[in-house]
C-alpha cells in the first residue's frame, strides 16, 4: 500500500512545475494546523508548537520529487532574505522513510531549517494533494495560504507577497489580501 501511494506522489510531483510562477492560494483562517513532533533527519525531534509566534512555511516533499527538491533550495533563500526580521520559518517535512536519501540529499544541498521525517505519512490530515505542497502558518496557528506545486520561493514577487501578508497580519491581526 506505501509503495502505491508513494508511487502516486511521485506522479503528482511530476505535474506540479506548471504552478512554478503562481505565489499562494488562500485559505479560510478559521482552519488552524495541527501541532506536530516528528523526528529530526539527523536524529532528536522537532514540534511544530516550538514555533509559534513566527510564520512558518511547512513544505511536504520525498527526495523523488524533482520539483521538490529545487524548492528546498529556493525557500533557504526566501529563509535567508526574512532572517533579520525573525518573522519566518520554513520546516521541510519529508514524506515517507528515505532517511538515507534525505541526508544524502542535504550534503548536497545544505539548509538551515529544520528537515524532519513523517516516516510513517502521519501527517496525512493535513490534506497533502500533491507534493510539493506547501502550507503559510500565521504566528497564531492558523492556516493562511498554500502552494499546490512547485513556486519560485525566491522571486521578488513573492517576497513582496509575503511581505505584504506579514505587515497585514501585524497591523490587523489577520494576513487576508
Amino acid at each position: 500500500m506505501k509503495i502505491k501511494l508513494i508511487a502516486s506522489i511521485i506522479l503528482m510531483a511530476a505535474c506540479s512545475i506548471a504552478h512554478a510562477d503562481r505565489l499562494l492560494d488562500a485559505m479560510p483562517r478559521t482552519m488552524k494546523a495541527e501541532t506536530f513532533t516528528l523526528p529530526y533527519s539527523t536524529g532528536g525531534k522537532f514540534n511544530l508548537e516550538d514555533l509559534q509566534g513566527k510564520f512558518v512555511l511547512v513544505t511536504f516533499w520525498t527526495t523523488k520529487c524533482a520539483p521538490c527538491r529545487t524548492d528546498l533550495s529556493m525557500l533557504e533563500d526566501l529563509r535567508n532574505k526574512f532572517s533579520e526580521e525573525d518573522i519566518l520559518e520554513v520546516v521541510a517535512v519529508h514524506a515517507g522513510p528515505d532517511v538515507i536519501g534525505v541526508n544524502e540529499h542535504l550534503e548536497v544541498s545544505p539548509v538551515q531549517y529544520p528537515m524532519v521525517m513523517d516516516v510513517n505519512l502521519e501527517l496525512g490530515h493535513w490534506g497533502v494533494p500533491n507534493l510539493p505542497t506547501t502550507y503559510l502558518i500565521t504566528p497564531d496557528g492558523a492556516f493562511a495560504y498554500r502552494a499546490i506545486g512547485s513556486r519560485l520561493w525566491n522571486s521578488p514577487q513573492m517576497v513582496d507577497f509575503l511581505k505584504r501578508v506579514f505587515d497585514d497580519y501585524k497591523a490587523t491581526g489577520t494576513s487576508g489580501e
